[in-house]
């Protein structure tokens, strides 16, 4: 019989049904090209490669861990022969690695609420869920193969551990606390920042200061194995690991990206965050983070604020920012947030403001699936390339899809027809070289993140020479030159001698013709409501006078 001790129970299942039911909506999408590079490129093929035996990852830019479950997971539900698997029917692999990310999208709603009940109550438990469950960016990355949305759950488990150790000084929970800090880095190098929480918790604790600094260190110590445990290679493969850390670090400091405007990356998460989280919720943080101090909750303060600020300011001192760097933090906000909502004890108003709280966001999450549900521009812009244009005949990309989409790869991954492949015609070292050495230009390696800037109108000319009459464009190249076309003068130049010397045989548009520039969040995500359809804007081009 339903009673009211068994309500909160219930609202907590609704709300795991909901935070299931958004995240395989649309699961598929792509498939079977998996057009997130960093998808494409970091776990579900190393845990691929894993199966056959070799468990050394040789690749530390990301912490092994995911790799490894999902190494674990394709070799229980395809017993053998899980690389011949990928060979055939690499979008079933992809699709296995993102149920994953939705296993662990859930086990972040449910940590969530056990952390916000243990923080201040059921309720506060409940409201933090509900905004996890529907928040646009932990719904987004729980559907794909990616360290980003599982990284979550250690984290939000951190925050469980540190609300324990805080309000009862259990050593226990401490060491729990250190081990989800192992996890949370096991997943993610940034995500081992919670660990300042559990420090300051463990401080902040009834414990005495020897007792905290010596139950701190036992708990570094688990985290230390935790890492270790998760990454047995970190030693045997020395050298690759720092080498790997070196790159991860000089990618996030490395200078802004093309086609990445802002330059304050403070500003940049504060504004992310507004569509990320949301932006009620993260007034509602806020509002939480205030009326703690006005309550002169200090050491609760402390705590989540601590943790809060410390990450934001450290991400936002990087030269690159991404709105899903934030992520470890949306469990701590989302508790701040549902405390804030809980000091409204009148039912009507609560009710409405936690309506107001989870309704932006559930919208733009649903529309965002509908969207991704629908056909990408990239595979419609295959087939009509495969239709109408001969095999073999060359064909210049931009690099805007992963390797197996152009036909030119067979056995690497989605299933190509081996009868529609195209002599692929890419901006690579030896075009470089000549065009540095004619022009007296610096060589640039053409790689996805740089391409825009090794183009120069001259390139047209050496399509002619070679007999590549046909260029594929995306906005998520030649947007990067819009959106900044002072770093990339040539690229304008380029591609206006493209449109003077080609005709535009085919075109299609992820929206009603309304585009939004370039963002490097955005057009990727499709989180604005221009985009009607995944994908970039695809343009095919036939030179004039080419043979």
């Amino acid at each position: 019989m339903f009673t009211r001790d068994r309500a909160p129970a219930a609202i907590l299942a609704l709300i795991l049904l909901v935070a299931f039911g958004l995240r395989v909506w649309s699961l598929g999408h792509g498939l079977p090209y998996a057009y997130n590079l960093d998808e494409r490129a970091h776990f579900v093929p190393h845990a691929v490669s894993m199966t056959t035996g070799d468990l050394n990852p040789g690749y530390f830019i990301n912490p092994p861990l995911l790799t490894y479950i999902l190494a674990a997971w394709f070799s229980v539900i395809h017993l053998g022969g899980v690389e011949q698997w990928f060979a055939d029917d690499a979008g079933a692999v992809f699709l296995a690695g993102r149920w994953i990310s939705v296993f662990f999208g859930v086990g972040t709603v449910a940590a969530t609420y056990f952390a916000a009940k243990a923080w201040f109550d059921r309720r506060a438990g409940l409201v933090a869920a509900a905004i996890i469950a529907v928040a646009f960016l932990p719904v987004f990355y729980s559907r794909l193969a990616l360290n980003d949305g599982p990284g979550m759950l250690p984290c939000a488990l951190a925050m469980w551990a540190s609300a324990v150790v805080l309000r009862t000084g259990s050593t226990k929970a401490l060491l729990a606390g250190g081990a989800c800090v192992g996890l949370a880095a096991s997943f993610k190098y940034s995500d081992g920042a919670v660990v300042v929480a559990l420090v300051a918790a463990a401080l902040l604790s009834p414990l005495s200061f020897k007792q905290a600094f010596k139950g701190l260190l036992l708990a570094g110590l688990i985290a230390i194995a935790a890492v270790i445990v998760t990454n047995p290679y970190l030693f045997a493969d020395w050298d690759t690991f720092i080498s790997d850390l070196d790159r991860q670090r000089k990618f996030a400091a490395g200078g802004a990206l093309l086609g990445q405007p802002e330059r304050n990356g403070w500003w940049y998460y504060l504004t992310s965050s507004t569509w990320s989280l949301g932006l009620i919720p993260g007034l509602l943080a806020v509002a939480g983070g205030v009326v703690l101090l006005v309550r002169k909750r200090y050491r609760e303060a402390a705590v989540l604020g601590g943790l809060i600020v410390l990450y934001w300011l450290y991400m936002g001192s990087q030269s690159r920012f991404y709105a899903r760097w934030m992520l470890p933090l949306f469990p701590a906000l989302a508790i701040l947030a549902a405390y804030a909502v809980t000091q409204i004890r009148q039912k009507v108003v609560f009710g409405a403001v936690v309506a107001l709280a989870l309704a932006p966001s559930l919208y733009t999450t649903v529309r965002n699936a509908i969207v991704l549900g629908r056909e990408d521009t990239r595979t419609e812009t295959r087939d009509w390339l495969v239709a109408n244009v001969p095999q073999g005949t060359k064909v210049s990309f931009e690099p805007i899809a992963p390797t197996e989409w152009y036909g030119s790869t067979p056995g690497g991954g989605a299933k190509a027809d081996p009868t529609q492949q195209w002599q692929r015609f890419n901006r690579n070292d030896a075009i470089i070289e000549e065009l540095a050495a004619e022009h007296g230009g610096a060589r640039r390696t053409a790689n996805f993140q740089n391409y825009e800037r090794t183009l120069t109108p001259k390139l047209v000319d050496i399509y002619r020479r070679e007999g590549v009459c046909w260029v594929v464009t995306g906005s998520t190249q030649y947007g990067r030159a819009q959106a900044e076309p002072q770093r990339a003068p040539q690229a304008a130049k380029y591609y206006a001698a493209l449109r003077a010397q080609a005709d535009v045989v085919f075109r299609t548009d992820p929206t009603d013709g309304d585009l939004p520039r370039y963002q490097v969040d955005k057009s990727f995500n499709y989180v604005e409501s221009e985009f009607k359809r995944p994908g970039p804007e695809m343009i095919v081009y036939r030179l004039r006078n080419c043979r």
